[in-house]
């Protein structure tokens, strides 16, 4: 009974600790002007701040992976941004996001 509880315990540790795993593929901050306003994109992890110069600092949950990061909008629906060659990230056809600082 022991040990039926004890490998029970270790499955459910090992089941929590991959849903806490974040991927650091594309940390870092990123620069993207556009018209008269700047925008600050730092990601870290399973997160992304949002530092927009008109409408202010917003926090967004997102998963990383070698070739895009996804996110969700706030009305349930699942964005991509795709990462360039150059490490740069396209948000879409008239949003590239530049990399100004690598996270350690």
């Amino acid at each position: 009974m022991k040990t039926k509880l004890l490998i029970y315990s270790l499955l459910l540790t090992n089941l929590m600790s991959c849903s806490l795993i974040s991927n650091h593929y594309h940390d870092g901050q990123y620069e993207s002007n556009i018209s008269f306003f700047n925008i600050v994109w730092n990601i870290n992890g399973n997160e992304i701040t949002v530092d927009n110069s008109l409408t202010g600092i917003s926090k967004i949950d997102c998963k990383q992976f070698p070739n895009h990061i996804e996110y969700k909008e706030k009305d349930g629906s699942t964005k991509i941004i795709k990462v360039l060659q150059n490490g740069n990230l396209k948000v879409n056809d008239l949003i590239v996001l530049t990399k100004i600082q690598q996270n350690m």
